[in-house]
Formats: structure tokens, sequence, C-alpha cells
């Protein structure tokens, strides 16, 4: 899958991927604030944990989970990257 415009498109999708992910984010901390009590939510640094259904073992499971998909999406977007970097000349020396 090679972009048709990899100059517009990458800056496109990384602009509206961080707003997005702040958005979900924010709507996150305001669920949690609205429906969490103040003293839990400082107490207890892993509050989602506490509340996770069937059992904590799950969000301990995501966290490991979400981290190493980061990791390997790092790795294979990597290399279309830079080779969209360097067949737009951006940088020179590519």
């Amino acid at each position: 899958a090679v972009l048709a415009k990899p100059s517009q498109s990458i800056p496109l999708g990384t602009i509206a991927a961080i707003l997005f992910t702040t958005l979900i984010y924010i709507f996150v901390v305001w669920i949690f604030g609205l429906t969490i009590s103040n003293v839990t939510l400082k107490d207890d640094k892993f509050v989602v944990a506490t509340i996770a259904y069937p059992c904590d073992e799950v969000v301990k499971i995501g966290v490991i989970t979400s981290c190493i998909g980061a990791a390997l999406q790092c790795l294979a977007g990597s290399p279309r990257l830079l080779a969209a970097i360097a067949m737009d000349d951006a940088i020179p020396f590519l």
C-alpha cells in the first residue's frame, strides 16, 4: 500500500492520529473524573486495574500488548517513512 502523495498524506495522517488520540485521552480522563472519587484517584495509581472486569489481569495484559504493538508499529512503519522522505528529497543525503 504505497501512498499516492506521501508528502501530503503522512503529515495529515499524523496530525489526525494525534488529535484523535488526544480527544480519546481527554474523554477517558473526563469519564474517570466523573465516576471515580477524588481520594481513590489520588491513592490508587493503577485504578483501572482495580475496577477492571472480570479481573485486573486483563488491564495488565492490555498494557503489555499495547506496548509490544506500538514497538512493532514503529518497526514496520519506519522503513516506509524513511523511503517516502528519501523519494521527496526532503533530506538531500538520503
